[in-house]
């Protein structure tokens, strides 16, 4: 099937739905075992690194993404950004300039998961996933990155069913009514699914951006306007570092290394001093 993630359109063996750091719910990954030893993977254009399970085969690396196929049918993304615009939902609809998706940033985002789910399925040409979600649970961030979740949920598929558990990340709303959510991703068939976990938390541990990119990876996609020291003329701020350092580290800490809340410093809602 043919999936539209984002603005990238990648072949998977089912449809692939918005996942990250799929064994972070603790009761999973007390029960994992070692996971085979992975081959270090660093795309072309030095944004995006990760390791590699045996018998995997990386399908794209770059613009801080990876995605990598298995031989079982499953599938993990690494890192993929849909940007929003903060308008009524269209199943099916096409945006431009940039916008990969309408959606209402008022939504849940339970709700927003399950859109984006429906939309990327949709644009593929495959049929309503039946996705049922079986837990949703949030993850504390400083507010600077919006809101953030686990999800565990259960789809249908061409080949059968699906079990899938994801992290997704929507940020902020921005000046001119957009918002980025970004994801790391991966699915599995419902009877191999807790035999390929612990393979797949070592690949989203792996997974590293350098942090000049995870900033502009953070930004706003639409650049605040700021006023000049001479005139009071705005202009366009700069888009990359502008976000500051402390959102993209907090995101690095608690999304990505899932690092516990007694190491994080106070700025990421720890108890450590910054």
């Amino acid at each position: 099937m043919l999936m539209q993630v984002g603005r990238r359109a990648v072949v998977v063996p089912a449809f692939v739905i918005v996942t990250a750091l799929l064994m972070t719910l603790s009761t999973a990954s007390t029960r994992a075992q070692s996971p085979t030893t992975l081959t270090p993977y660093t795309s072309p254009d030095q944004t995006v690194s990760a390791g590699v399970p045996p018998g995997w085969t990386v399908t794209k690396g770059g613009d801080t993404v990876v995605v990598m196929t298995g031989t079982k049918g499953d599938t993990i993304f690494l890192g993929d950004t849909i940007v929003a615009r903060n308008a009524a939902f269209v199943l099916g609809q096409r945006s431009g300039n940039g916008i990969d998706i309408s959606m209402p940033y008022s939504a849940t985002l339970t709700q927003k998961f399950t859109m984006m789910i429906e939309q990327g399925v949709a644009l593929g040409g495959g049929q309503p996933p039946q996705l049922k979600i079986a837990s949703a649970t949030p993850i504390a961030l400083p507010p600077a990155l919006g809101q953030c979740g686990r999800f565990v949920a259960d789809g249908s598929s061409a080949v059968g069913p699906i079990r899938v558990m994801a992290v997704v990340c929507s940020l902020p709303l921005d000046s001119g009514g957009a918002y980025k959510n970004i994801m790391l991703l991966a699915q599995a068939p419902t009877v191999i699914a807790a035999e390929e976990a612990p393979i797949a938390q070592a690949v989203f541990a792996s997974y590293r951006v350098p942090a000049a990119m995870l900033q502009r990876k953070l930004a706003p996609f639409t650049a605040p306007p700021i006023v000049t020291s001479t005139g009071g003329t705005k202009m366009p701020a700069m888009p990359a570092a502008a976000s500051g350092g402390d959102t993209s580290q907090c995101f690095d800490l608690v999304v990505i290394r899932q690092t516990p809340k007694k190491q994080l410093p106070i700025s990421c809602g720890g108890t450590r001093p910054n």
